[in-house]
């Protein structure tokens, strides 16, 4: 199947908004090929059709990609599975869990553990490194949360449950719209055209 290079959001996006529409992303925004399709409370077998802890944002090689919330760099390294990744803590929020977030497959790290960083701020570039990216240039974002962002283990959530503008409406960072720092909520992790 042929995905749109920009506006198209994955048919397996679940329905999240209130108003019981599909996940709305603006025509400016890169498309997202594949939805969140977590592994379901007490299964352990990796190769049922699920797992996928995040959104896949689909882009060429080298395509800015940007932090998504203030926060601090946790971790940027390389892993064969994954390629480079990024994780940034957005610090504690209103119900006192830490929540973060995960850049994957990059092909660039531009940050380094304990940089502080912007919303907005350039922090990688898109890529297709590690086994699991399939050879296809994409960003593999995720939003997590735990009581500790020191400790490895965190709880994955859909991404479509952050979005500055609203549950399952797709925000595009505007350097010139100021938003809050709380509760958490994030712009999408590459600009839009």
């Amino acid at each position: 199947m042929f995905i749109q290079q920009y506006g198209y959001v994955s048919s397996d996006a679940d329905i999240i908004r209130e108003d019981g529409k599909a996940v709305f992303i603006p025509e400016r925004a890169p498309s997202i090929s594949q939805g969140y399709k977590p592994r379901p409370f007490g299964k352990s077998n990796m190769t049922e059709n699920y797992n996928h802890e995040g959104i896949d944002i689909i882009g060429k090689k080298g395509t800015p990609v940007i932090a998504s919330a203030p926060g601090v760099v946790i971790s940027a390294f390389y892993r064969p599975l994954f390629g480079n990744r990024i994780l940034i803590n957005h610090g504690m929020d209103l119900n006192g869990m830490y929540f973060m977030s995960r850049y994957v497959h990059l092909d660039k790290r531009l940050v380094k553990e304990g940089d502080i960083v912007v919303r907005g701020q350039q922090i990688g570039t898109l890529g297709s490194t590690g086994l699991l990216a399939g050879g296809f240039p994409h960003l593999h974002f995720e939003i997590r949360s735990g009581v500790n962002p020191a400790i490895s283990r965190s709880e994955p959530h859909n991404p479509h449950r952050f979005w500055s503008e609203g549950i399952g409406i797709v925000t595009c960072f505007d350097a010139i719209r100021p938003l809050p720092d709380k509760p958490f909520r994030t712009t999408y992790p590459v600009p839009c055209k």
